[in-house]
Formats: structure tokens, C-alpha cells, sequence
């Protein structure tokens, strides 16, 4: 019997860089992705006696509401009714326990979060937080 030549049992780098570049993507496309959902134009009020929130659910849904009471979810302008569908839709996919999180601006009536509260509650959620400022001292 003859003896193969052993090949060289190498790693093929042309498909490791393959891999390296998808991942750098990803991680580019994620990272603009949460930048996009908060609405940097609101100015949050000041909590003096919160305490500042641990940790952050990846399902968590942002609406954020300006001191005009105008209602956006990642800077898409709505409606109190497309809200009402958007959530129902949520509930319906994933279920009640997804928190949502209410960004409004500190010169925003109460009227007007009391609204997008009430629509919260119709569409079957629980989980409601208000995003504010913890003051520091």
C-alpha cells in the first residue's frame, strides 16, 4: 500500500474573514437600531427620589410622547388609534408581559399620558414604566 501525501490541515482563513465581516455588520446594524428608537428631541423630567433602572429588556416598546402631545413608537408619528392597533397587534404576537416604556418630555400635560396609558391598559399591558432623569446629589 502506498502512503498519501498528508495534507495541510490548515484553517481557511478566506471564510473566517467571511465570518468576521458579518458579524461586524450585525453588530453595526444593532447598535444604530436602539439609537433610532429614542426621540432625542424630548427632554425628560427629574426624578429626585428614583432609583436608576438596572437592566434593559431587549422586548421592551418606546413610545414617546412630546410636550405638543404628539405620540411616536422609533420616530414613526401616530395616532392614539394606530397605537391602539400596534399594541393589540404586540399582545397579540408576544403576549402581556412585554414592558412598555413612556418617554415624554417634562413639559408634557398629564392629560396627555393618561391617554396613551389608557390605550396601554385596553390593549391587555401591565408593564408600564415612565422614563425620567435620576437627579444626581
Amino acid at each position: 500500500m502506498k502512503r498519501r501525501a498528508q495534507d495541510n490541515a490548515g484553517t481557511p482563513v478566506a471564510s473566517l474573514i467571511d465570518v468576521v465581516f458579518l458579524l461586524i455588520i450585525f453588530f453595526v446594524v444593532t447598535a444604530s437600531v436602539e439609537k433610532d428608537i429614542i426621540d432625542q428631541s424630548i427632554k425628560l423630567a427629574q426624578a429626585k427620589y428614583a432609583k436608576p433602572a438596572e437592566t434593559k429588556n431587549p422586548l421592551t416598546v418606546t413610545v414617546n410622547i412630546d410636550k405638543d402631545g404628539n405620540i411616536n413608537i422609533a420616530k414613526q408619528p401616530m395616532n392614539l388609534r394606530m397605537l391602539r392597533q400596534i399594541l393589540i397587534g404586540t399582545y397579540r404576537d408576544v403576549g402581556g408581559q412585554v414592558p412598555i416604556l413612556i418617554r415624554c418630555d417634562a413639559d408634557t400635560r398629564y392629560h396627555h399620558v393618561a391617554r396613551v396609558q389608557d390605550v396601554i391598559g385596553e390593549a391587555g399591558f401591565y408593564k408600564i414604566k415612565l422614563a425620567a432623569v435620576v437627579k444626581a446629589e
